[in-house]
């Protein structure tokens, strides 16, 4: 799981620019607790360790990705403009995983 950012605003020959950009570089703290979480209902849900670690790894090898973002704003000759950027692409893994937390929970019928 690795996440980059590179974002580029050039500003020139410009005047009142404002700029709001923002990195959800948080996101991947909680990416890791929900396959953390998912590890353990996993394991919790089958007895057998070594078929557990097995099942474990091969859901959370679909989730093993890389995330590049990388953005270039180029603001020429501009008066009263407002930039606003975000990076919210973790948002589908962080979706996704949390569906499956949710489906496997049901499945054993640990609530």
């Amino acid at each position: 799981m690795d996440q980059e950012s590179a974002e580029l605003i050039w500003v020139k020959e410009s005047c009142d620019i404002k700029v709001d950009s923002r990195d959800t570089q948080i996101g991947l703290s909680l990416q890791a607790s929900l396959q953390l979480a998912i590890s353990l209902v996993v394991n919790i849900a089958i007895a057998d360790s070594a078929r557990s670690e097995a099942i474990s790894q091969d859901l959370m090898q679909s989730f093993d990705s890389d995330q590049i973002n990388k953005q270039k704003i180029f603001i020429y000759n501009t008066k009263d403009a407002n930039v606003t950027t975000r990076d919210t692409d973790l948002a589908i893994n962080i979706q996704v995983l949390l569906q499956l937390l949710l489906m496997l929970v049901v499945m054993i019928d640990v609530l």
